[in-house]
Parts: structure tokens; sequence; C-alpha cells
């Protein structure tokens, strides 16, 4: 697996938070869950699922727990991760790889990805070669953040003048021309403060700055945050896609 410089330091902030993750991602998990729930309303039962940046296993345990006699694989290219899965579910296949290349792994009933899209180089293209791996009659379900998520965050920083160097996020007509029936939800969580969030987005392995952000000097960082008092909202706009197979 090659990867591109940016690409392995997105994976080595994931593998340094195989151990937190699970504890870090309560939104993550809901997604998650949003995510399976959409796909057995309309999938017939699949007897193979393939998940698509698995991590520690949100979606995996979800699918397995909704498909108990499907046959799953996770693939990620965080290999700590993987292990964090693989001790949970040890019958899973497991794959080391990258999402963005996926010869030689066929087709499948069920493809499933829950918020790991944005990370590619190109989303939209990832989900057409996605939808190639699908076997006839099959399903390709996709939850992924959109331009606008944490814009609570970001309108904080902008208003003391400083750049948010969050990741960017597709723009929600991304995927327009590819026959994806789209649906767009918010996912709002509270936390205690600023300072939280921010040790939620590295808990989370979340947290690397898009290509080109001009980080925030630390000491304007320390008292924004030291002013920033109470509660702090962030939320994701995440849409949910899902693609038949061609």
């Amino acid at each position: 697996m090659r990867l591109s410089p940016i690409q392995e330091k997105i994976v080595a902030a994931f593998n340094a938070a195989a151990q937190t993750y699970d504890f870090a991602t309560p939104v993550q998990r809901e997604v998650a869950r949003a995510l399976v729930e959409r796909a057995a309303a309309v999938s017939r039962a699949p007897a193979t699922i393939l998940d698509l940046g698995a991590g520690a296993g949100h979606v995996t345990e979800l699918a397995l727990s909704q498909w108990p006699d499907a046959e799953l694989t996770a693939l990620d290219a965080a290999p700590a991760m993987l292990a964090r899965l693989r001790a949970k579910f040890p019958k899973v296949t497991t794959i080391e790889g990258d999402a963005a290349r996926l010869d030689g792994l066929g087709r499948h009933d069920l493809i499933l990805s829950s918020m790991m899209l944005h990370w590619l180089d190109d989303p939209r293209a990832a989900l057409a070669a996605w939808r190639r791996h699908l076997a006839p009659g099959g399903l390709l379900c996709v939850a992924t953040p959109l331009a606008g998520s944490l814009h609570e965050w970001r309108a904080l920083l902008r208003a003391s003048g400083l750049d948010d160097g969050l990741w960017a996020f597709p723009p929600e007509n991304f995927a327009d021309g590819l026959g994806a029936r789209v649906e767009i939800v918010d996912f709002p969580a509270v936390h205690p403060d600023a300072r939280a969030f921010l040790r939620g987005l590295k808990g989370a392995g979340a947290h690397k700055s898009r290509p080109g952000a001009r980080p925030a000097p630390a000491g304007a960082l320390r008292r924004l945050l030291a002013a920033q008092d109470g509660p702090f909202k962030a939320t994701f706009r995440i849409a949910f896609l899902t693609l038949p197979a061609d």
C-alpha cells in the first residue's frame, strides 16, 4: 500500500487514536447506526458485506448484528485501528489497504462506509469506483460529512481572525449525476467547552489540518479557548448516499 505524504499523516493520526477512538466518537457511532438502519431498510439480506474505512468497528459491529449470517470484510489503512477491530470481532476478515484502490477485492452485495470518504483525494471518483465493486442487485450506502460541518468552531476562530485549519468536506452537490439517493441530516453534539471539542477530535484521530492551512498560533488559540466559557455545540452535517449497482 503506497500512500502520499498527506495520507501517511492521516493514517498516523488514526493509528495514534486507536485506543481512544471508541470513547471519543459518540457522534460517529450515532452516524454509523443511522447508516446501517438506512441500509437495512432498502437492502435485501446480503451474503457479503464490505466495510470501507472500518476504523475500530462501529459499522462492523452494527452490520454483524443486523446481518449475522453475512460474510463481512473490513478494510482500513490504519493497522492499529484494524487490530482493535480484530480484537472485538475475530471472525471478521480484515484488510489493511487504501480505500481509493480496491483492486482484487471482488464484488459484494452491500458496501458500507461511514465518515471516511472525505479523507480521500477525490470523493466523487471514489464513489464511482466503489460502485463497480457491487454484485448484481447490490447497494452502496455511504455516510460522509459535508461542507458546513463544524461551522460553530469555524465561526469561533473566524471571529478572532484565525484560520480553523479543519479538513475540507465535500460540497452538498459533490455526487450529482451519479444517480445517488441523498438524505442530509445534522448531528449536533454538545461538549463541556471548546477545549473538550478539540480533545474529542484528537481522540478520534480526526484532527489533521487540511493541506495549506495556517495553524492558529498557540498563544492565540490558548487565549480563545480560555475566553470561551460553558457548553460548546459542534454539528456534523451528514449526507447519506445510496447507490444501486450499475
